[in-house]
């Protein structure tokens, strides 16, 4: 039973893990700030960003449609993306230093 408990413990942190750094590409890439999301307000309670998040929800399932299409090309996306965060990055570095 405890090796059980010990291995649904670490699902769940490791689910927790990836949230969290979904939640964070969510910000780097802007999307908190395109649909004026303040960061450390709680999005599920707080009744006046109902509108926000709905609109930002309805953004995540357009791009899963366009991401599960004929035409979406994700090895090309990736390779972008992975570009964009290099820049990021970069320009981060040269603000901090």
């Amino acid at each position: 039973m405890n090796s059980l408990n010990l291995t649904y413990h670490g699902m769940r942190r490791a689910r927790v893990k990836s949230l969290i750094q979904v939640g964070s590409l969510v910000e780097k890439s802007g999307l908190l700030k395109t649909f004026d999301l303040p960061v450390g307000r709680d999005f599920q309670k707080d009744g006046e960003l109902k509108m926000q998040i709905s609109a930002l929800y309805k953004g995540f399932l357009v791009l899963n449609n366009i991401a599960n299409s004929d035409e979406a090309h994700l090895q090309l996306w990736g390779h972008q993306g992975l570009a964009a965060l290099a820049e990021t990055k970069k320009a981060e570095k040269e603000m901090s230093g």
